[in-house]
């Protein structure tokens, strides 16, 4: 019994632990691209989108969820709003024309802090973008576009 702590004694003395601390990673972690969110929302308040037609076409916008309502039509300059949904939603917005061709629509959001409102503003772009479908506000608070 002896030798087995003579050899742990001596290998233990051997070797200088030296004890460090975890540093912090820097704080470079983002990576631009369609897998970030575009903005956020404050999920401990109610919160309500405004989706805003800004061409010159009208459109419709739909929560996805089967309960929710029915398609709702904006002209063009015409707000709508959404709320009463909870903390997250998946809202499709879409053209009411029969040729959507030259063009696709493009969303531009902001979010008003103070009163936790998403602005959704539906512009049209060119056809070399691909274009948006939908929105989606996730229950972390998170606003994603597809």
């Amino acid at each position: 019994m002896k030798s087995v702590s003579l050899i742990l004694l001596l290998t233990l003395g051997v070797f200088n632990v030296t004890v460090t601390q975890a540093q912090d990673p820097p704080a470079e972690t983002y990576q631009p691209g369609y897998w970030q969110p575009v903005a956020r929302f404050d999920t401990k308040r109610i919160v309500e989108v405004n989706i805003i037609n800004q061409t010159d076409i009208p459109i419709e916008f739909d929560l996805t969820d089967i309960e929710a309502m029915n398609p709702q039509a904006l002209q063009p300059e015409e707000t709508g709003n959404l709320k009463g949904f909870g903390n997250s939603a998946n809202i499709v917005i879409y053209p009411l024309v029969n040729d959507a061709t030259e063009f696709n629509l493009r969303y531009k959001v902001n979010v008003d802090e103070d009163k936790n409102i998403v602005n959704v503003s539906v512009v049209k772009d060119k056809p070399s973008f691909l274009g948006h479908r939908s929105i989606n506000l996730q229950k972390t608070g998170a606003i994603y576009l597809y």
